[in-house]
């Protein structure tokens, strides 16, 4: 070995040469084509001379020990073939036999002990590479080979094994693997008796690699002869060696007996390794089997194993980090790979410990394992989303965190209930009410705060599932009643019994009202989808109205006076006739849905709700009638109702904005002049303080108040926070304005603040009067009787009032703003959908000023644009046939009346896009009137002509030049038409 052979120059086989390089080339295809050409010399045809024989089998025994990276791969394959070819087949002239060719391997494989230490390395595997290659051969299983050949290539593997714990692991493999290989041909059990001897011969019973032999033989060789006295029962996985098992799995070397810790020290792999330990499978995958055989029936079941084994062993609280990675990828494993049962029983408490501790902080050691394995979890729901049922009981159940996203920062569970279909929602919901009734801990803030966490959950589900298709919806409806059904008797019900159903603490009045909050934030998600939007509101305001009168949940916390009751009862009545004919007559549903949110309105506390009820059962009288009376008041119905939807766009809700919009596009084609009149004085209302108490009464205060509480204190969650609330946008103008309109309102605000601080400095000087708050007054506060300091406190607490109430005043103000700004906003979306419903109506032209008006006039650039883009859609969809018609000569001079109107609005002076829109109104009027009458079209060149030579002739008339443009440009594509 410490010598190359020499060469002579016409001795050189090159074509040989080029095979033995291909043979370590990392390309797999030019290694599998040199192995076949090598072993295709040696087959039993070809009758190779022993000499042949002798020096491929010396030159690939060599090979083996090359340090190249697929040189053991490839010299490995041609070893194999070569092995089955030559000693299989009889070779009755050869002198060369198996025995030989064993000497070989051993004394090419074997160093001398003065190598570097990566050479002795290289010759270690290269022998264990040899052993492989022996083995896989078959020759050792012919019957003209002597069984001692068996023994002797077991024991090279088992003492190779001791000489260094880095290998250990390969030589196991090599076994494991070979017991299998054994039973598939039927062998003998003597050849595994022999392995099995030989493995406790050498003090590897008890190690990772001799339980996964013993088990394999266990499994395929059950009428063999185990060794006595190595485990109880001859079973590694028997209960009573559970300790043991633990100790050994994890590589401590703890689990050897005192006289196996003394002879071998190889008991431990030395160098840890990032790769799961072969033995994890052998035994896992027998521990989830469940046998009925009798020398089986003291075996540890899965969940047993899981919990002393790697719970208690892997992540045991002095277990290092290395033995924490093992159980993270054991835990990625199963979740990916295993049984849902197998799986469930893997969310033990030091693990779920340590992953919560893992993942909250990113520094830590193993958060890219934490990581790992959460995102392991999600993607076995996402493949598998009856899963999720399983995975939130684990991370929230009794070895769980029930906050375990707050507690980790991360959105984990709430991405997995997202996900979960209607079968594991079936699970997952009864399961969060019970943590809503008992939150696992009696401190009242706590309890709060993982009462609000799991609400917020339930609030994740209903969102994720509102958008339902019409299948889906079907199998979802249950769960989702379910869930408003529990924020129901949380929500509006006080169970003070000692009952197993009384929550645990009980619920504070701002967890009650939060739990409110989420019903609202629930039906905001789901009336968007027509099928839950029909059923769902109206099944909560049943469920509440049922359990005031049955008190089945306790006792009901909305205090109810006789005469709302009557009013409640007779809404009842009409929503059950409602239902009755929502699927033959339109509007019936959006009309359920009115009732239903007012309803909710009601049970909420809300003073206006009653008349609003009152005003519905007006409404749903009307409509609801016979077919003369419905014709006769559906005017005043359809004003009333216009009344209500005004009612609920003016709350800073989402839910109301929404469900107004929704009831009115169902009877958007029934407005009246007076309905549309009622929209427009909204539009031209001052955003002011004055505008707030021109349109509202001084009652709304307390309902503004109320619609705020969307955003209490609790209710942490930003994401919910923007959707429940909308952020009304007034003032400053905050997301749509200009900065430049920001700084210049923060600049008068300064000016204005600066202003009143002087005054009131002032009016506290004068006050004070010679007794100055620097105490420099020619008189000190000690020389004044006892009149004189009363005189003075009552001038002092005059003008510390006068200031309170200057701030008052100017809060006042600014709210007001935002209120009239978002009412604006409001009734804006309102009328996008009256022209999306209504614009062949002539009436629909009666919003052209008044939104040309608020595009100029409104100090809010988010509400000028707004109104821009609605006469902007307005004109988009009035062409052709769907062009309001005029019908008689009087509307015809109304609309003569409007034109000159609106090109009087062009005049003025406005913001960017006034100009524009006044010239889309125009030519919209100009088009209505043309199509009633083509000679029209000569009056109306007479009106831009006066506006023309407004243009020249007056200082005041401040049209643009692109209001004439677009003027002439219809003109070129109208005038083949007009001729």
């Amino acid at each position: 070995m410490g010598f190359k052979r020499r060469r002579e120059p016409h001795n050189v086989d090159v074509k040989l040469v080029e095979l033995y390089e291909d043979l370590a080339s990392e390309k797999d295809d030019i290694r599998l084509k040199a192995a076949q050409g090598l072993v295709s010399q040696f087959t039993p045809d070809k009758n190779p001379a022993d000499e042949q024989i002798k020096k491929v089998l010396s030159r690939l025994f060599r090979g083996l020990c090359s340090s190249r990276k697929a040189a053991r791969i490839g010299f490995s394959i041609a070893l194999t073939e070569i092995l089955t070819q030559v000693f299989t087949s009889p070779r009755e002239t050869s002198r060369f036999g198996f025995a030989d060719a064993l000497k070989l391997w051993e004394s090419q494989s074997n160093s001398s002990g003065s190598e570097s230490g990566q050479e002795q390395r290289d010759h270690l595997f290269g022998r264990l590479f040899g052993a492989e290659a022996v083995i896989k051969s078959s020759v050792l299983f012919q019957p003209t080979v002597p069984f001692e050949h068996w023994s002797q290539v077991i024991d090279l593997v088992f003492e190779l094994a001791q000489k260094k714990p880095w290998i250990r692991e390969e030589c196991g493999w090599i076994i494991y693997q070979c017991i299998y290989d054994l039973a598939g041909r039927k062998m003998d059990n003597k050849y595994v008796e022999v392995a099995l001897e030989r493995l406790c011969s050498h003090d590897l019973a008890r190690s990772p690699e001799g339980i996964s032999i013993w088990l394999a033989a266990k499994d395929m060789f059950p009428e063999a002869t185990f060794p006595s006295k190595v485990w109880k029962h001859d079973d590694p996985l028997d209960t009573k060696e559970r300790s043991s098992l633990s100790k050994i799995m994890k590589e401590s070397g703890a689990g050897a007996s005192e006289s196996e810790n003394k002879t071998n020290a190889a008991k431990s792999s030395g160098v840890w390794n990032s790769k799961l330990h072969f033995a994890w499978d052998a035994v896992l995958s027998r521990t989830s089997l469940e046998s009925k055989e009798k020398s089986k029936k003291s075996r540890l079941s899965f969940a047993d194993f899981w919990v002393e084994v790697v719970d208690n062993g892997l992540f045991a609280a002095a277990s290092s980090d290395e033995r924490k990675y093992w159980g993270f990828l054991l835990f990625s494993r199963l979740i990916n790979d295993g049984a849902a049962q197998q799986a469930s029983h893997t969310f033990t408490k030091n693990l779920m410990r340590c992953l919560a501790n893992q993942l909250a902080v990113e520094d830590r050691y193993l958060h890219r394992m934490a990581v790992k394995a959460a995102k392991a979890i999600q993607t076995r729901v996402s493949r598998e989303p009856e899963f999720a049922a399983v995975a939130i009981r684990g991370l929230m159940g009794t070895s769980g965190t029930l906050n375990f996203d707050q507690a980790t920062k991360t959105k984990t569970v709430e991405k997995i209930v997202a996900e979960a279909n209607h079968e594991a929602l079936e699970e997952i919901v009864p399961f969060f009410e019970k943590l809503i009734q008992n939150p696992g801990t009696t401190d009242e803030k706590t309890s709060a705060t993982n009462r609000q966490f799991v609400a917020g959950l339930l609030l994740s589900i209903v969102r994720s599932k509102a958008s339902a298709t019409e299948g889906d919806s079907e199998n979802l409806q249950a769960s989702l009643e379910q869930i408003l059904s529990i924020f129901v008797r949380f929500a509006y019900f006080m169970d003070t019994g000692k009952g197993p159903s009384a929550p645990e603490p009980a619920l504070s009045s701002a967890t009650q009202e939060m739990l409110r909050n989420r019903i609202n934030s629930c039906l905001n998600s789901l009336i968007s989808n027509q099928k839950f939007a029909a059923t769902l509101p109206y099944a909560v305001v049943k469920q509440i109205r049922d359990g005031a009168k049955s008190g089945e949940y306790g006792k009901f916390i909305i205090e109810i006076d006789d005469k709302l009751q009557d009013s409640v009862k007779a809404a009842f009545k009409s929503l059950k006739k409602l239902s009755g004919k929502e699927k033959k007559e339109k509007g019936m549903a959006a009309f359920k849905l009115l009732y239903s949110l007012t309803l909710m309105q009601v049970y909420n506390g809300d003073a206006d709700a009653v008349s609003m009820l009152d005003e519905l059962e007006f409404c749903t009288t009307k409509f609801l009638g016979d077919k003369e009376t419905k014709k006769e008041d559906a005017g005043d119905a359809s004003d009333a109702l216009v009344e209500i939807l005004l009612s609920f766009a003016s709350k800073q809700s989402q839910l109301f904005r929404r469900m107004s919009e929704q009831v009115f596009g169902a009877f958007a084609t029934q407005i009246t002049e007076n309905g549309l009149e009622s929209l427009i004085s909204i539009l031209e209302a001052k955003e002011s303080l004055a505008g707030q108490q021109e349109m509202f009464d001084e009652d709304d205060g307390e309902g503004e108040e109320e619609d705020g509480s969307d955003a209490e204190m609790m209710d942490v969650d930003e994401d919910e926070l923007d959707s429940d609330v909308e952020v009304v946008e007034a003032g400053d103008a905050k997301s749509d304005s200009d900065s430049d309109d920001d700084e210049e309102e923060e600049e008068e605000e300064d000016e204005e603040n600066a202003q009143e601080v002087a005054a009131f400095e002032a009016k506290l000087a004068e006050a004070l009067g010679q007794h100055g708050a620097d105490g420099e007054g020619e008189d000190s506060d000690a020389d004044m009787n006892d009149d004189e300091m009363d005189e003075l406190d009552d001038k002092l607490v005059q003008v510390f009032k006068a200031r309170q109430q200057q701030s008052s005043q100017r809060k006042d103000k600014k709210d007001a703003r935002e209120n009239m700004v978002n009412f604006k906003n409001r009734v804006l979306d309102l009328l996008e959908i009256f022209v999306k419903k209504s614009h062949s109506r002539l009436l629909a032209l009666d919003l052209l000023l008044p939104l040309l008006r608020l595009s100029r006039r409104s100090s809010v650039k988010q509400v000028a644009t707004k109104a821009n883009n609605v006469l902007r859609e307005y004109t988009k969809v009035c062409k052709g046939n769907a062009l309001p018609k005029i019908e008689d000569d009087e509307q015809a001079e109304a609309l003569w009346e409007l034109l000159k109107s609106v090109h009087k609005e062009a005049s003025h002076s406005g913001p960017m896009g006034h100009a524009n829109a006044c010239s889309q109104a125009s030519l919209l009027v100009t088009k209505v009137l043309v199509a009633h009458d083509k000679d029209a079209i000569a009056g109306v060149v007479d009106v831009y002509a006066a506006t023309r030579k407004d243009q020249l002739m007056s200082k005041k008339c401040h049209v643009q030049p692109s209001f004439f443009s677009e003027w002439n440009n219809w003109c070129v594509s109208a005038s083949k038409q007009l001729k």
